[in-house]
């Protein structure tokens, strides 16, 4: 759409509501002044005209091949957002689609509005499925303000991730980005603002009191929240940061996706805050403990290993774990006598002879089969809290003899470190470039600290502690007391093929989220976590979708000869075969102990197991967990029913599933066209703009039979944010800010300045997989989307060909001699832009007097458009004549579009009032509770004050509903639009 502003004329590229009735027009300029400026325009406060399709004038193409015509149409039809019913996965990215994540996608965008949670197992993509839901919603012009929130360690591989496979441009705004944009922009603007797609920490934007004021003026298209368990509550929601900030989110977004392989804790309360983020009328009941299945189903989407390993077997490989006996070594003397100190310590507090803390009672123990600093650094706390607040203490007394123990143990002498050489030097590793990349993980910082200098020394290697130093030395560290910058580097060095780094001695910050698996298959488990949870992600940071090598796991365990705790040897090999156990099964680790917590399995194994001596703890239901039996029953039930409703709507045997968007039958949907490939599209519309301009500007593309290599013009390299520095910077000023939604990610700037495409998929995975290997997660070389920004560029570029209300006219011998096709591109759109409709057609004009309306796509193979030729034969009409034509086919293809409509208005009418009608019931049965329990409570007290302001933000939030989501995005505006793109007279 184009309109008059400011006495300029501006292409609209995206439209925003402002509030119930005015909106924000985000435009491009497309005449001569203001060709490439990129502005926006508030309705309330300017006069902005549209540019009347009845007026438009057709200009005979003099182009050889009819390429000026053909190029503007096919631009057109780039920019049209479609409305297609069914999602178009082929071709979407660099990866091979799975049926199961095809499904995420149907399911996603068949909703009234995208709302779901990708519950699958560790390790089978969920990455990947937000990227195939964003893509298809950016096609669909509902995916344009994208926010993505992730764990600090996650920023920059999920971003390289959205680049590499979709072409989907992320701003990593990490401590240090945010920084830099705070300094180059004003303090009162608002820096969620500035770029329309970003990613950032949940840690850095917890921070309410310092981005509320931005955050409440932000609108999203999608949120997206990894590792979303997060953001469940926990105990205390209302004291939980996380939490408050993912539910101000949910209100402001039009669609949320949330990720997480551990949907749920057990507790029916934290999971229904969940499903309430994603809509909280879905459970009435206000504490969200009472719900069923069918309240859930629509969305929650949860898969396992075994589930789709017939589809997806190839992608997993199968797993070693070296058996324990080979992985075991007896303790050293010296080790032994500290065991014998601290079976006495068990059996004295299992005698009630000395009372202790659960740090003394099985903490003691935990962190010395870890580490003896670790453990002396355990005991020497302990001391200094108990000196403070209690010195003659008996259980101070009793941890003396254990302090003068370990005194002079170091972890190289241990029995532990030893056998981590030995299976480091059997599997040929000492660190030089020809050593395998191992991972080491160790639940003790301490462990980490003294093990790094410990294996440095012993295989004479460089290190140092310095977080900066990290990815450049055979030896590297990572915690979470790190910066997110210096976890990005290291975890991306780790995963290039050529870094120096061969061993990775990471604490459990790097079990969860974190993709490890590209150039390592090894896994050490240096100590063992008490946590079937823990476990399993560890595992999964190699073991996961798209691993190449049979990942091979070590547990190394240490004998003791002390007869007291022999027991515990038994606790642990049934812990690391129970890990195995679910592995080859379609249910969760959560699921065998039932506690939801990595915590809280230690201290249960601890207290239940390894202090009551039962070898058995593992293989008993927790007695405890009937609340959490009873809602993985229902979380099953609701994931089966969802996906078997799902299989009836997708084979005709039902209706549209609870909570899905409905087309009308009658509307056949147009809006999906294409009359050129990508890279036809891209070499003709580049050489085309090449040949408009004058001296240097577009260098040539550079082709081979696979790739087009495009040095990018000054204003594309400006669109996409070109850093200041490399050889091919040009003159774009790398220190501007990049308003909008095109600023590529920085790392992905090749040196040279080049963009490097294809439209091969398997060539740029291939360029992932060199690109780990060689230099890090960023691919050189990209896939040819339709959501790449180059081709957004070239699209709207091209279809500035055409002068303020210009078409191009041409002639087909094919059609009916004096017969006139006129070619249209109609919407129908919501009042807050939103396209609800999109079709394309062409209204004809016959010798006879008959006035036909079709298909665009027939209507142009019935005059072969794509391969005509110009003869330069111009119009027989004269220009007055040809205006009253345009003008009678503009008429009739707004009756068309008021058609449909009319349909959709009628088709989706019911399933509004349904909605509605919900809503209504939802508040009644919420508010009936609430007003039961105020009556039982003091006026003025804090609970009832708590319960009033959830009655205040139920009725915020139908108000939001219908100004914000019902008004805006679903009721269609007063009158549709059309654009007369092309004229074609019969020959």
């Amino acid at each position: 759409m184009r309109v008059l502003c400011r006495d300029a004329e501006w292409l609209v590229t995206r439209v925003e509501a402002a509030s119930r009735r005015d909106q924000v027009l985000y435009c491009v300029g497309a005449d001569d002044l203001t060709r490439g400026h990129e502005t926006a325009f508030l309705t309330q406060l300017e006069q902005i005209e549209p540019v009347d399709p009845r007026r438009t004038r057709l200009v005979p193409d003099a182009s050889g091949g009819y390429a000026r015509a053909k190029l503007f149409l096919e631009a057109q039809l780039r920019q049209m957002p479609l409305t297609d019913p069914d999602p178009h996965v082929d071709g979407m990215g660099a990866f091979t689609p799975m049926g199961y994540q095809k499904e995420a996608v149907q399911r996603a965008i068949a909703q009234l509005r995208p709302r779901l949670l990708l519950a699958d197992a560790v390790g089978l993509g969920k990455t990947i499925e937000v990227g195939m839901i964003l893509s298809e919603l950016m096609k669909r012009g509902q995916a344009d303000r994208i926010l993505v929130l992730a764990k600090k360690s996650m920023l920059a591989q999920f971003q390289a991730e959205l680049w590499n496979r979709f072409a989907i441009p992320l701003v990593r705004l990490d401590s240090t980005g945010l920084a830099r944009l705070q300094l180059k922009i004003p303090a009162s603007k608002n820096p969620f603002e500035v770029y329309h797609r970003l990613i950032i920490s949940i840690d850095t934007l917890k921070d309410i009191g310092r981005y509320s004021h931005f955050l409440e003026d932000t609108r999203w298209d999608v949120v997206v929240i990894d590792e979303a368990h997060n953001v469940a509550g926990g105990g205390n929601p209302e004291k939980h940061l996380s939490y408050r900030l993912a539910r101000r989110l949910a209100r402001r977004a039009n669609s949320m996706l949330l990720t997480t392989a551990t949907p749920h804790n057990g507790k029916r309360e934290t999971f229904g805050r969940l499903i309430s983020l994603l809509d909280p009328s879905a459970i009435p009941d206000p504490k969200l403990r009472e719900y069923e299945a069918s309240d859930i189903k629509p969305f929650f989407l949860m898969r396992f290993k075994e589930d789709v390993r017939a589809e997806a077997g190839e992608h997993f490989a199968s797993r070693e774990v070296v058996p324990l006996p080979r992985t075991r070594v007896p303790a050293t003397p010296a080790e032994e006598r500290v065991y014998r100190i601290l079976a006495e310590l068990r059996q004295r507090i299992l005698d009630r002879t000395l009372v202790a803390t659960g740090i003394v009672q099985w903490g003691l123990y935990k962190s010395f089969l870890s580490s003896p600093e670790a453990c002396r650094s355990t005991v020497e706390k302990r001391l200094r809290q108990l000196r403070d607040t209690d010195p003659g203490s008996p259980e101070a007394q009793a941890l003396q003899p254990l302090h003068e123990a370990l005194a002079g143990l170091t972890i190289a002498d241990s029995a532990r470190f030893r056998l981590l050489v030995r299976e480091l030097e059997s599997l040929g590793w000492n660190g030089t470039a020809k050593s395998p990349r191992l991972l080491v993980f160790t639940e003790s910082r301490v462990t980490q600290s003294q093990l790094a200098g410990a294996l440095a020394k012993h295989f004479r290697l460089k290190f140092s502690e310095k977080p900066e130093d990290q990815p450049n030395q055979p030896l590297a560290i990572i915690h979470g007391g790190m910066a997110d910058i210096h976890l990005a580097a290291t975890i991306e060095s780790f995963g290039t093929g050529v870094s120096p780094m061969r061993l990775l001695l990471a604490t459990d910050v790097a079990s969860e989220g974190v993709n490890l698996h590209h150039q390592c298959h090894h896994i050490i488990h240096y100590d063992l976590p008490w946590s079937i949870i823990t476990l399993i992600q560890r595992n999964g940071r190699i073991d996961r979708f798209g691993q190449r090598h049979s990942p091979v796991i070590r547990y190394l365990m240490v004998r003791t000869q002390e007869g007291f705790l022999d027991g515990d040897e038994a606790i642990f090999e049934r812990l690391v075969e129970k890990v195995e156990e679910i592995n080859r099964s379609t249910r969760s680790g959560e699921s065998l102990l039932k506690l939801y917590d990595s915590d809280r399995e230690e201290e249960y194994i601890a207290t239940r197991g390894i202090l009551a001596a039962d070898r058995e703890v593992l293989d008993r239901a927790n007695p405890e967990t009937a609340e959490s039996a009873e809602l993985e029953s229902l979380l099953l039930a609701a994931n089966a029913q969802g996906h078997d409703d799902w299989l009836a709507f997708l084979t005709g045997q039902t209706e549209a599933p609870a909570n899905a968007a409905q087309s009308a039958p009658a509307v056949i949907d147009n809006s999906r066209i294409r009359l050129m490939s990508n890279a036809d599209f891209l070499e003709l519309g580049y050489r085309t703009l090449a040949d408009a301009q004058v001296g240097d500007a577009f260098a040539p593309l550079q082709k081979t039979a696979a790739q087009v290599v495009l040095n990018p013009p000054d204003d594309l390299r400006r669109r996409l944010g070109a850093p200041r520095s490399g050889s091919g910077a040009g003159s774009a000023r790398g220190s501007d800010v990049i308003f909008g939604a095109t600023a590529i990610p920085e790392e992905a700037w090749p040196e040279d300045g080049h963009l490097y495409l294809t439209t091969d998929p398997e060539r740029v995975d291939r360029a992932i997989k060199a690109a780990l290997a060689q230099k890090g997660q960023w691919s050189p070389e990209l896939l040819l989307t339709d959501q790449h920004p180059v081709l957004q560029w070239l699209s709207e570029r091209l279809m500035m060909l055409m002068q303020r209300g210009e078409a191009p006219l041409i002639a087909s011998p094919h059609l009916e001699a004096g017969e006139l096709l006129f070619c249209f591109i109609g919407q129908v759109s919501s009042r807050a832009g939103t396209p609800l409709i999109v079709d394309t057609h062409a209204v004809s004009y016959r010798k006879s007097g008959k006035i036909e309306r079709r298909p665009l796509k027939e209507a142009l193979a019935e005059a072969r458009f794509a391969s005509l030729a110009n003869t330069g034969r111009g119009s027989r009409l004269p220009d007055s004549l040809l205006a009253g034509f345009v003008e009678g086919a503009v008429e009739e293809s707004l009756r068309h579009l008021r058609q449909l409509k009319d349909q959709r208005q009628e088709q989706i009418k019911p399933r509004l009032d349904e909605e509605e009608r919900r809503l209504k019931r939802w508040f009644q049965r919420r508010a009936e509770h609430i007003e039961g329990a105020l009556r039982d409570l003091p006026p003025e007290g804090k609970r009832a004050l708590q319960l009033r302001r959830q009655l205040d933000e139920m009725e915020r939030y139908l108000r939001d509903r219908e100004d914000n989501w019902k008004d805006t995005h679903l009721l269609a505006s007063d009158e549709p639009s059309t654009r007369l793109v092309l004229a074609i007279e019969g020959a």
